[in-house]
Formats: structure tokens, C-alpha cells, sequence
């Protein structure tokens, strides 16, 4: 009961408990669409690359058939940066500068991805956020996902894929257990980016960091007058100096 009790205080203690005016039924939509357009966006080099290398018209399934139909496994590496590339136009360099916050799926429900402080989000935090947490962690989230496992199995050597997608498939139930049964509805790799969502209004406009900006202000005047304390006790040493006889 002790290491339960220990585990929900940590727990109550780590949640976001701040209201969010996203519903749960908005972000279900926007992850359906973006999984849909996404992973149709990011397999188009897989599928190119499959089709010409081979001649076929068939179903492509996944990166292990180069090798399994003879083909050298440069091709799978071909094909799986490939995609990985669209996938990182989708779902980083789209909400990073064409529509700020925004995937196709969250544009079209209306809502975008912000930082706590409500400023906008920059590459650096997409990265973590999209990459880092739903690429390769929530690692079922997206087809893009599948890609990765499969190049790391073949330049391993070893069937990484299959654990990986269990962990993946784990994490992603807990990111869904947070978004809908928590009043922030924040997923894991919000945690992770420290990010939250809001609803987007076009006519309200997004706010940006100035903090850094306004404390260089603030330290200007400071390491001027400094300087002329600094400048003053030189020379006041100065005159204290004996002066030398002719």
C-alpha cells in the first residue's frame, strides 16, 4: 500500500491539472486525420521506390521485402529516409512554418500546439514533441514509426522491431490515458516538449518570446554602470599614486 500511495502522490503531484479547451473528441479527430494524410504523405517514397526498383504494382508492405526479394538492403535505406523526410515536412516543418502550431489534421479541427507560456513553438521543441516522442517513443503512433524500427533491425542485425513496438504501444495507451482522463488533456510527449494545446483563433495573435530579449535590456544599463564604478576607482588609484620627482 506504501509504494501505492508513494507512486499516486507522485503522480497527483506530476499532473497538469489546468483546464484545456480542447475536447478529447478534437484531438481523437486530428490524430486520425494526420495518421490517415500522414502516413499516405510519408509512404509515397516507399511505395515509388518499391514500384521502380521491382516493376511491381502490388501492396507494399514494409523495408524487409528489398532484402527478402534479393534486392540489395540499400534500397530499404533508400526508401525508409525517404520517407522519414516527408514525414518530417508533415509533421514538423508544416506546424514549424506554414501554419504555425498546426498539422493538416489540427487545422482542420481547429486547435494548434503552443508552449505553457502560450508562446509559439520553434523547431527545437517540434523536435522533441514530434520526433523524439511521437517517431520514436510512441512509436505505433504513426506508419513513419514502422520505417524506423525496420532500417534500425537491418543495420542491426537484430529484431529490435517487435519490442520496440510493444514499448510503443504502451506508451501511446498511457499519452491516450492522459489526454482523455486528465483536465489538461496533455499527451506524453507533451509532458515531454512541455507543450499544451488550445483551440485557434485566427484573429488573436500568437504571442512570442521576449523574455530573453527584455533581460539583455535590463542587463545593458547594469554592465554600463559597472563600468563606470570600475572606470572611477581607476582613477582614484590613480591620483593616490606618488608622483614622481624631476
Amino acid at each position: 500500500m506504501g509504494v501505492l500511495q508513494k507512486a499516486y502522490t507522485w503522480y497527483n503531484n506530476k499532473i497538469d491539472k489546468s483546464p484545456c479547451n480542447v475536447e478529447f473528441s478534437k484531438r481523437f479527430l486530428s490524430y486520425v486525420i494526420d495518421w490517415g494524410l500522414g502516413g499516405i504523405f510519408s509512404g509515397l517514397p516507399a511505395v515509388f521506390t518499391y514500384g521502380i526498383i521491382t516493376g511491381k504494382s502490388d501492396m507494399f508492405s514494409n523495408l524487409y521485402i528489398f532484402p527478402a526479394l534479393g534486392y540489395d538492403q540499400i534500397w530499404a535505406y533508400v526508401a525508409g529516409i525517404g520517407s522519414l523526410l516527408f514525414a518530417f515536412f508533415y509533421y514538423v516543418y508544416v506546424p514549424w512554418k506554414i501554419y504555425p502550431g498546426q498539422t493538416l489534421g489540427k487545422r482542420l479541427t481547429n486547435y494548434r500546439i503552443v508552449k505553457l507560456d502560450g508562446s509559439s513553438v520553434d523547431l527545437k521543441i517540434l523536435m522533441i514533441r514530434q520526433v523524439i516522442g511521437l517517431f520514436l517513443l510512441e512509436s505505433i503512433a504513426f506508419v513513419v514509426s514502422g520505417y524506423i524500427r525496420q532500417m534500425v533491425t537491418l543495420t542491426c542485425m537484430v529484431y529490435v522491431d517487435y519490442v520496440w513496438s510493444i514499448i510503443g504501444t504502451v506508451l501511446c495507451i498511457l499519452s491516450a490515458m492522459l489526454v482523455g482522463g486528465t483536465p489538461s488533456h496533455r499527451a506524453l510527449h507533451d509532458y515531454m516538449a512541455k507543450t499544451k494545446v488550445e483551440l485557434y483563433d485566427k484573429n488573436k495573435p500568437q504571442q512570442k518570446e521576449v523574455k530573453k530579449e527584455s533581460n539583455e535590456v535590463k542587463e545593458q544599463p547594469k554592465k554600463e554602470k559597472v563600468h563606470r564604478q570600475t572606470k572611477q576607482q581607476g582613477k582614484k588609484q590613480h591620483n593616490r599614486l606618488p608622483k614622481k620627482k624631476s
